[in-house]
């Protein structure tokens, strides 16, 4: 939608960004650029891009003059972070920038290493807020709605086209963050497509020893259901707060605030030290790893489940599939946030199957038939499991349409019997289509009305054999 320049003002003798509008012609997007120069400059944060003056060339095209940031962006300096500390340090100063947008009931919808950039000192700024979203409003801030965001670092509600909300940003600096300590993007596909279906369906991947407690912070960055992950990036910052600061704690002692086994000892006589040491290690490796004969059940449960998924068994074969096995753990723990999670994931997975099912049996032309195997019959499974997904009920509209197709061929061929029947198979699906009914009303006027009276009898009559198989 625009190009960058890199210029001098001369007032000032400084280096600036030139943002330039073109196809000025559409006054709609002409208003969402200078609305998004309007709400950038309305922040005040060292870690969004700064604003410096909003006006039109001679030509007429309209531009944004803005901080030249000139360190680069992040996949320019992954090699600064390589370890945890400055890892964290990054994901904490870009959540701080977003905590600002979204108290402004914003979304940024594009959080990606290409959209942080660094000043010379170092400084973390994030940039382009070219797909940002009102909060409360279906309207995008600038662009026509084209853009979703980057696939890769796409939440799984915003690579399915769902509602969003401010944590579908965490999940994308979640994704940064997995990213930078894998060293690499595990969600990333050879396509699009399969690219947004592990986003939704894969799992969150092991973390390397030496990063194992960075995983609780993940899960909840990561988490598929967004009311599962941290609810504002101000809760996100005292968590990586937190876990700064109890890293060192490790090696150096316990965290604030916890007990002080170094001090308790100072006091007690040098001869109890080693048995006392040993007796507190001990304790201290029971607390650590003891658990109730529930929890190992609940693990056992959780390992078969995990299991299922991965070998997509999801609802089948009986009590030996995902669901069951999450279902049995809420059994034993009802907040079982793993279990929760699960069934979840079982349900969008189905319904992505039976989608992707609908739409090949819909390539095929096997709208509703055979029995059980065609595309009206998925559709409608993945509906009864997701009442308003949006590919389930475009794929019922795009079988109406075939129907309607095939009806106005047979009508061009003067074959009314046909036409009739997908007009007829069409509105049982959807009465109400304008389409069906036109041609239906067409059709009447070209029928006779005894051969009418024998057609919808006999029709009625074939509709029944063809839907018991």
């Amino acid at each position: 939608m625009a190009s960058v320049y890199l210029a001098t003002q001369e007032s000032l003798n400084r280096k600036v960004a030139i943002k330039v509008l073109r196809n000025t012609n559409e006054a709609q997007l002409n208003e969402r650029f200078i609305n998004e120069a309007h709400f950038i400059a309305s922040l005040n944060n060292p870690h969004i891009i700064t604003i410096y003056d909003i006006s039109t060339l001679p030509g007429g095209d309209h531009y944004i003059a803005m901080e030249f940031v000139g360190g680069g962006d992040l996949d320019e300096n992954r090699e600064r972070f390589r370890e945890p500390a400055p890892v964290l340090r990054l994901i904490r100063e870009i959540a701080e920038g977003l905590a600002v947008v979204h108290a402004k009931g914003i979304i940024h919808r594009d959080v990606k290493p290409a959209n942080i950039l660094f000043r010379e000192d170092g400084t973390a700024v994030l940039t382009d807020f070219g797909i940002a979203k009102d909060v409360d409003n279906n309207s995008d801030l600038t662009q026509a709605g084209f853009s979703l965001g980057s696939p890769s670092y796409s939440s799984p509600e915003q690579a399915q086209g769902q509602p969003l909300d401010i944590t579908t940003d965490i999940y994308g600096l979640g994704v940064i963050l997995l990213e930078l300590l894998l060293g690499h993007n595990p969600f990333k596909g050879d396509s699009h497509t399969s690219t947004a279906i592990n986003h939704i369906q894969l799992p969150l991947p092991e973390l390397p020893a030496k990063y194992a407690d960075l995983s609780p912070l993940l899960s909840r960055m990561l988490a598929k259901r967004p009311a599962a992950r941290f609810q504002s990036c101000e809760e996100l910052v005292s968590a990586i707060d937190l876990l700064a600061g109890e890293r060192p704690a490790v090696t150096n002692g316990s965290p604030a605030g916890g007990f002080d086994i170094q001090r308790w000892l100072a006091g007690k006589p040098r001869v109890l030290l080693p048995v006392t040491g040993v007796i507190s290690a001990l304790l201290l490796l029971f607390a650590l790893t003891y658990k109730t004969e529930t929890d190992r059940e609940v693990d056992r449960l959780l390992q078969q489940a995990e299991l299922g998924m991965e070998e997509a068994r999801y609802i089948f074969p009986e009590q030996d599939n995902a669901r069951y096995y999450f279902r049995q753990v809420l059994l034993l723990d009802e907040n079982n946030d793993e279990a929760l999670d699960g069934l979840e994931q079982v349900t969008e997975r189905l319904v992505q199957d039976y989608v992707a099912r609908g739409a090949e049996a819909l390539e095929r032309g096997a709208l509703n038939r055979p029995h059980e195997n065609n595309a009206l019959h998925f559709y409608r499974e993945a509906l009864a499991l997701d009442t308003d997904n949006p590919q389930a009920l475009a794929g019922i509209q795009s079988v109406v349409d075939e129907y309607t197709r095939r009806a106005r061929a047979s009508l061009l061929e003067g074959d009314l019997k046909t036409a009739d029947r997908n007009v007829k198979r069409g509105l049982n699906i959807e009465p109400e289509d304008e389409a069906l009914l036109a041609l239906r009303a067409e059709i009447n006027e070209k029928t006779p009305a005894a051969k009418r009276l024998i057609r919808d009898v006999f029709g009625k009559l074939r509709e029944k054999i063809e839907d018991n198989g």
